[in-house]
């Protein structure tokens, strides 16, 4: 059963194609009187529909502009209809994704309105056809791609450029911490292994001085963070090299 608050009639049965009533709400009212100026400040690749609760079956009203085919009468959408049955007080919707019949691809947002007394009396609909922009999105993310060296998994993204060791020390544990959604204080042993042996992976314990700034980091020994290495190298699958001694 729809909600009380939603003042909306749905007859599946009717076979009255009547056109939708004149009489609207003042707050839709002075709505669709500035949709054909806002409509043409926006652009032509935009779109906007005015629905008028009172009759879902022809609740368009006002529409301005063509990406959808639309005209006075149609019906409100399948999404609408969810959003209205699902919620008392449905929220505005914004930016969300959809796709015309012959494939554009739209950005659209949703506006509810209510009456004095907050009962649902209609929305206006917003789209805009960015396939253009999607397309010209889609070729600069080409032309920016970049491919790790010798088919290797991509190393961290980026290469950083410092300028001592202490600062590439500080730099990959600070990145490594930064990946993680605990703190540090409120890590257990196994978040902590998982943070050693990424530091691992990126060559980090190869610097002299990095088991005491891991350790540092991480508020453990020194010893401890060479059984975490001995730990998580026992559970990967090839097993991991041994931790040198003289890189502490």
């Amino acid at each position: 059963m729809l909600k009380d608050s939603v003042a909306i009639t749905l007859d599946s049965e009717s076979e009255d194609r009547s056109p939708p009533r004149k009489e609207l709400h003042p707050v839709l009212d002075g709505i669709r009187q500035l949709m054909p100026g806002l409509a043409r400040s926006l652009g032509s690749d935009c779109e906007l529909v005015l629905h008028n609760f009172a009759d879902i079956s022809h609740s368009l009203v006002a529409i301005e502009g063509t990406l959808t085919g639309r005209c006075i009468g149609s019906p409100l959408t399948d999404l609408i209809l969810r959003v209205i049955r699902k919620h008392e007080s449905p929220p505005d919707l914004i930016n969300y994704s959809s796709q015309t019949s012959d494939g554009r691809i739209l950005r659209s947002s949703t506006f509810f309105f209510r009456d004095a007394q907050g009962k649902l009396i209609g929305c206006l609909c917003f789209n805009r056809d960015i396939s253009n922009w999607t397309a010209a999105r889609n070729l600069l993310a080409q032309q920016c791609e970049t491919r790790p060296l010798l088919d290797e998994p991509e190393p961290g993204g980026s290469e950083t450029f410092v300028h001592d060791v202490e600062e590439l020390l500080r730099g990959t544990i600070n990145e490594i911490l930064s990946q993680e959604q605990t703190p540090v204080k409120f890590m257990e042993k196994s978040d902590k292994i998982r943070v050693v042996l990424a530091l691992d992976a990126r060559g980090i314990f190869l610097i002299r001085g990095a088991m005491e700034a891991v350790a540092q980091a991480l508020n453990v020994s020194r010893y401890t963070i060479y059984n975490y290495l001995d730990e998580g190298r026992q559970t990967e699958p090839e097993g991991g090299r041994a931790a040198d001694e003289s890189a502490g």
